[in-house]
């Protein structure tokens, strides 16, 4: 069982909702950026009214306007739960980094492309879903074709890359694994959500309060409240179990509360826990031999204790199939050093396995 906190709960709550101003202002570096509008039919009919209209924010690098003959290689950035694009440009500075790296010499030029992924329950785990839609598809066809289709892009998998952090770096080894062929680099920074353990147990008291939601107005107050943890589990059973038959929620919880307390169900709990990737590892072998990079990051101090535990048993199940891949432990926490971590580690990683030409 996983004792929380107060202090950490406070902690947790200040991770979960950053401000983020990067999409009202134009913060230094920005000036590369621009923000579009792209259609998400693969979203479309979703029952948390997601809009099927995206905003997406596009870095395009300094000779972009200059070289109208030139093409280069794209970069995908997914975002975490409770962020949107503006996580990337304002708090994490990408723009900023890029434009210094470029202008070094230590970074060759290259389109970096970060979407929202994100819903009234903080995000659809870019993976598909009978209720919260179909976040991967929507990023492996939506996107990536309509990015190709309006940018002088690469748009071969070999000089294609996929970054993600948390709940986007779950993102980006999810569509590894079951969207081959598009991404031919991956690099999940301190991913979530790989294996149901610690505070996303249902040792984590909030899964009692989520599974007892009877009403829409219960939802309302959860959100109003900014309640973290059981907003977080709604997000997560309506991605990985979706049931849309079961309102209100519209997700299925593999238990039954009895006397106050968590008795799980067998077979419903065995569904469940075999989404998750740790349990798909040799699945997807094939798919993840192939990649030209396969990489993952995480902070030893991170404050969502599965982060941790989830990343190193990942990174066990990958070596015990014998595929190849980069693995960064640090003492770090889950935000703080992601910025420094995409500059000295992650961005120069990534560009050494994309391919740079036709």
């Amino acid at each position: 069982m996983v004792k929380l906190f107060l202090s950490n709960i406070l902690v947790l709550t200040l991770l979960a909702f950053p401000r983020i101003l990067a999409a009202q202002s134009a913060p230094e570096g920005a000036e590369n950026i621009i923000e579009v509008d792209v259609p998400a039919p693969s979203l479309a009919g979703n029952l948390l009214g997601t809009p099927s209209v995206q905003s997406v924010a596009i870095y395009l690098p300094p000779s972009y306007s200059n070289q109208p003959d030139h093409r280069f290689p794209v970069m995908y950035l997914l975002h975490g739960i409770f962020d949107d694009y503006g996580v990337w440009v304002e708090n994490f500075e990408v723009p900023v980094i890029l434009d210094r790296m470029i202008s070094n010499g230590e970074l060759p030029e290259m389109i970096v492309v970060m979407p929202n992924g994100g819903n009234k329950y903080g995000g659809g785990y870019y993976r598909n879903s009978s209720v919260s839609g179909n976040w991967a598809d929507y990023v492996a066809d939506d996107l990536v074709k309509y990015v190709d289709e309006n940018w002088r892009t690469l748009s071969h998998p070999e000089s294609r890359a996929i970054v993600g952090h948390s709940m986007g770096g779950y993102g980006a080894l999810n569509l590894a694994m079951t969207r081959p062929g598009v991404f031919s680099v991956i690099w999940a920074l301190s991913p979530c959500c790989l294996t149901p353990k610690q505070d996303l147990s249902f040792g984590n008291d909030a899964w009692r309060r989520a599974s007892e939601i009877e009403n829409p107005g219960d939802i309302d107050n959860l959100l109003d409240e900014r309640d973290f943890y059981p907003i977080a589990i709604l997000g997560i059973v309506t991605a990985f179990s979706p049931d849309p038959n079961a309102e209100p929620v519209f997700g299925g919880f593999p238990f039954e509360i009895i006397q106050g307390e968590i008795v799980l169900n067998g077979e419903s709990f065995d569904a469940y826990v075999d989404e998750f990737p740790v349990r798909h590892v040799r699945d997807a072998r094939e798919a993840l031999r192939d990649l030209r990079g396969l990489g993952m990051g995480v902070g030893l101090g991170d404050q969502f204790l599965h982060i941790p535990t989830g990343t190193l048993e990942f990174s066990q199940r990958l070596g015990a199939e014998r595929i190849p891949h980069q693995l960064d432990v640090y003492a770090g926490d889950h935000r703080q050093l992601i910025a420094s971590r995409l500059e000295q580690i992650v961005f120069p990683w990534v560009v050494e396995r994309l391919v740079f030409s036709e």
